[in-house]
């Protein structure tokens, strides 16, 4: 039998080989881009849980595409790698995810986070301003100021050594919940290799309880966990509606009520614009006054909330996610803690080492005493006692739990620094600021026994 006789390729053969070559390959690069694409993620993915594709276009890392986070930033190789992995994620778009979700395939940050911030920790501290609006008819306002101690403080080789401990050291920790609320022991490893192992003494966890916790060495998103998808408590929100010009503190009483409005549920956006509508029916009503005063202004301010009702919609459609019991309370954030435990999950009065040493509950090692100020009323003492260097028994680890007693000792000479004693939160004192007395802590206070207090200065 003959061999075969090869048929050359004619040009047009060539071509036709070519034309495919290119057809394929675009083929490839446009479905790897789109896979890449906000648009890709949004609807093949996050639309079964379209709170966080809700709450990432709210956020300052609106611009920054999902696979930057999620992925990270690396070679298109190590990505197509790292993406195939991602097929585990088909089976809960078929069955549903558990809600709220979380994120256990989100890589480390240095694969992420560190694609665009430096690992280098900011070298100074900075002041932070508040502007918060009471639920009053006049929508009250203050603002607290601080300065929040990136770098801490530090007075003749005393002071506080600020945020950037964490990143200084190396810390480990062990969490039972997917959301890493609850801490069972946390374990610290300076830069000479001194480690020290903090237990909760006040709720020692079971050998069971212990065995089946996450260990894991911490990291930014431990505490910026949801700088991609900000998730605000109802007060928060609508402080920060006021405060930028999206609802007019003007309007009597448009604090209370639209913190009363995000807090209502609903199934749809149909549904959250009807709750909005009959809110300002019931407004007009209940101000009638402001009708006849000014007909012409009235209706001036009708047409101004008109506007409004589709910007508070779209303040209820971000605060709210429709499924059963999800909401802004589903989605802690740990960064702070107003809301949720955030940084009382470890600094809150409970952990110590074997030897006695106890993680800080100083709330000055990472802020300033805040400053609350109103428009009749501005604290130059407190202002002046932001910085100076503090006694020794104000730098006990648990001070924020015994400050009181210390007050109240005969001759404690505190009103020598602070004034008279007069505790509240009318912000008409330094005892009495509502920067830190008016406010309920998560996860914060001491559950043991405190040591003896003493007034040594």
């Amino acid at each position: 039998m003959k061999p075969g006789k090869a048929i050359p390729l004619t040009l047009g053969g060539l071509l036709f080989l070519g034309l495919a070559f290119v057809l394929l390959g675009t083929a490839g690069v446009a479905t790897w881009e789109y896979t890449n694409s906000n648009a890709f993620c949004t609807q093949a993915c996050h639309a079964v849980h379209p709170e966080e594709t809700f709450a990432h276009l709210a956020s300052q890392h609106a611009n920054v595409h999902c696979v930057e986070c999620h992925i990270g930033r690396m070679s298109t190789f190590r990505a197509a790698i790292e993406k195939s992995g991602h097929i585990t994620h088909a089976w809960g778009m078929i069955v549903g995810y558990e809600r709220p979700l979380s994120a256990p395939s989100m890589p480390a940050s240095r694969d992420s986070c560190e694609g665009c911030h430096t690992s280098n920790p900011h070298q100074h501290n900075s002041i932070r301003i508040r502007r918060h609006f009471a639920s009053d008819e006049m929508n009250s306002e203050t603002k607290t100021t601080l300065v929040a101690r990136a770098v801490g403080r530090s007075f003749q080789g005393g002071g506080s050594p600020g945020v950037n401990w964490h990143i200084r050291h190396t810390v480990r920790f062990a969490t039972s919940d997917p959301q890493r609320t609850d801490v069972l022991w946390v374990e610290a490893t300076a830069s000479d290799g001194t480690v020290v192992r903090y237990e909760d003494n006040a709720r020692p966890a079971s050998a069971d309880h212990a065995a089946a916790a996450d260990v894991r060495t911490m990291e930014c998103i431990d505490c910026h966990n949801l700088a991609g998808h900000p998730v605000r408590a109802p007060d928060d929100l609508v402080d920060e509606a006021l405060a930028t010009g999206v609802l007019d503190p003007a309007l009597p009483e448009i604090k209370a009520r639209a913190v009363k409005l995000l807090e209502q549920r609903f199934q749809d956006a149909g549904e959250a614009r009807e709750i909005v509508l009959r809110a300002w029916d019931q407004y007009e009503k209940d101000f009638p006054n402001e009708k006849a005063a000014n007909a012409e202004a009235f209706e001036q301010a009708r047409a101004y909330l008109e506007e409004r009702q589709n910007q508070m919609a779209m303040l209820m459609l971000r605060n709210q996610f429709l499924a059963a019991d999800i909401s802004w309370r589903s989605f802690p954030d740990q960064l702070g803690h107003r809301h949720s435990p955030g940084c009382f999950r470890c600094h809150n009065g409970r952990f110590s080492s074997a030897d006695g040493q106890q993680i800080t509950a100083q709330c000055t090692a990472c802020h300033s005493i805040p400053v609350v100020t109103r428009r009749d009323r501005l604290h130059g003492q407190v202002l002046d006692l932001t910085d100076i260097r503090t006694p020794r028994s104000h730098q006990r680890p648990d001070f924020p739990f015994v400050h009181g007693a210390l007050a109240a000792a005969d001759d404690a000479g505190c009103d020598n620094c602070h004034g008279e004693i007069r505790y509240g939160k009318d912000d008409a004192t330094f005892c009495a600021n509502s920067g830190c007395h008016d406010s309920k802590w998560p996860n914060f206070g001491l559950q043991r026994p405190t040591a003896a207090v003493s007034g040594e200065p």
